[in-house]
């Protein structure tokens, strides 16, 4: 029997000890899945990290070992973020790095997520090639005078930074910041990073625990109450910065505890940097790349400066895996994170938080008035706890498809346009909604937007909702 170990980012399970059950997350997976790349890469030299999940550790030996009995050579980060991961390949001559996190789930969960040198994850293809040495235990054969070694590198975090700041200059003296790490591993870079930059910051949740105790780790609006109600009292701080466990993501706040649509800074970022290099930007590369589920104002705001959106299937891997076949200079997710080709393919959250600073400081605007010249379209997003735990196949997705254009007839609502690229996205006049699998967790996720209001996005929405429940395929 066959198992389907990768999701839309990476693995990501609940961890177990042991179990015979392929739905946890067990040393003994992670062992294998050692075995599996080690062999897939014929040796070679693998850099690790992990973030802080309790269940980080035993995941991370049992990982070293698989990959030293293949002969491959282990260089340990120890506890870094997800975009220091990504970035280190290519400073430390590896083959591949592997990032020991869960991301921004909760703390029951741990998983692997695999990198390429240049910072793109791995393909889809790349990742069916472990999956068929894990299932069918074809690893490669070592002899005791071929095992590989561990060494430990102590300087990643301070090679990221000055990679960002030798890059990125201005003055932050004149800014003031809270910064909320979410008790993740972005509790070190972060805070190091704006030291650099002569900011002045105050901190909360910034003690690294992997129970998270100071918010539950996905800066969601609901998760970021504290750091909110914190700008709305001060008089001093101009922005927030919020980060999920393992720094991929990173959400703004504005000077009014308001948090900033990640999808909206994308379209500041991409317009401001058009306008300031339009003469400098290779045709080719006038693009950015975004998943399905990303609002339509990037188009409304883009094409008329002659940059094209790329859509793509939901994850950043999707995301840098267009940018870097296609061309474009800059990728972002509704989550909160943004990839920068030039430095490289993976979401680097560090890099980003320097880069708005720059914005903010070159404009001398906050960052309230920069976003005034990009569009609001009311969006609405729910996620719904699966009854089983399976991938849509087609029949579900044919099933869905029917119940949604029953819905948009009742309403008298033409579909302009069926997109299965990733779930089911209708289109209608003046709006979409997106029906989708999360592949990183059992829930399915109900999306919707219109260009005119906010009450057609949620009518649609629920009505969807009616129609998973009457599917059987969601609790109520």
């Amino acid at each position: 029997m066959t198992s389907n170990i990768f999701g839309t980012s990476g693995i990501r399970r609940v961890f177990q000890n042991y179990s015979e059950s392929d739905l946890m997350f067990t040393p003994q997976m992670a062992l294998e899945v050692g075995l599996a790349l080690g062999t897939y890469l014929e040796g070679g030299t693998v850099v690790i990290g992990i973030d802080i999940r309790t269940s980080a550790l035993p995941i991370e030996y049992a990982l070293v070992s698989g990959l030293v009995s293949t002969g491959c050579t282990v260089k340990n980060l120890g506890i870094v973020t997800t975009p220091t991961l990504a970035m280190s390949s290519r400073y430390l001559n590896a083959d591949a790095s592997v990032m020991i996190t869960a991301s921004h789930n909760t703390p029951e969960y741990i998983g692997l997520k695999l990198w390429n040198p240049s910072g793109l994850g791995f393909s889809p293809e790349q990742e069916e090639e472990i999956e068929r040495i894990f299932n069918e235990k074809a690893y490669s054969k070592t002899q005791w005078y071929e095992i590989g070694k561990v060494t430990q590198v102590n300087d990643i975090n301070d090679i990221h930074i000055l990679d960002i700041t030798n890059r990125i200059i201005f003055d932050g003296s004149k800014l003031n910041i809270i910064v909320d790490p979410g008790n993740g591993s972005g509790c070190e870079i972060v805070p190091k990073l704006l030291a650099k930059y002569n900011i002045n910051i105050v901190t909360i949740n910034a003690q690294m625990d992997g129970r998270f105790p100071g918010r539950a780790s996905e800066p969601s609006k609901e998760n970021l109450e504290q750091i909110s109600n914190f700008l709305r009292i001060s008089p001093q701080e101009d922005i927030g910065i919020a980060l999920d466990g393992d720094a991929d993501r990173v959400i703004f706040l504005d000077e009014n505890g308001e948090r900033v649509d990640p999808i909206r800074l994308l379209a500041l970022m991409a317009k401001r940097y058009i306008e300031e290099n339009k003469n400098k930007i290779n045709p080719k590369d006038m693009k950015i790349s975004t998943p399905i589920n990303s609002s339509s104002l990037l188009e409304d705001v883009l094409n008329p400066l002659g940059c094209e959106v790329l859509r793509t299937e939901v994850g950043d891997i999707k995301v840098a895996i267009a940018l870097k076949n296609q061309g474009g200079f800059l990728g972002g997710e509704t989550s909160g994170t943004y990839i920068w080709p030039r430095f490289h393919y993976g979401p680097d959250s560090i890099i980003t938080i320097a880069k708005v600073l720059q914005m903010i400081i070159s404009s001398g605007k906050s960052l309230r008035e920069l976003l005034e010249d990009i569009p609001i379209y009311p969006y609405h997003a729910e996620k719904f706890k699966l009854k089983k735990d399976i991938p849509f196949d087609k029949k579900i997705n044919n099933n869905i498809i029917t119940a949604m254009k029953e819905v948009f007839e009742n309403l008298g609502k033409d579909i302009k346009q069926i997109n299965q690229l990733d779930g089911c996205r209708l289109d209608y006049d003046g709006g979409w909604i997106l029906i989708r699998r999360s592949g990183t967790s059992p829930y399915l996720r109900i999306s919707g937007e219109s260009n005119k209001d906010l009450e057609t996005t949620i009518t649609l929405n629920n009505l969807a909702k009616e129609k998973m429940l009457a599917l059987n395929l969601i609790h109520s």
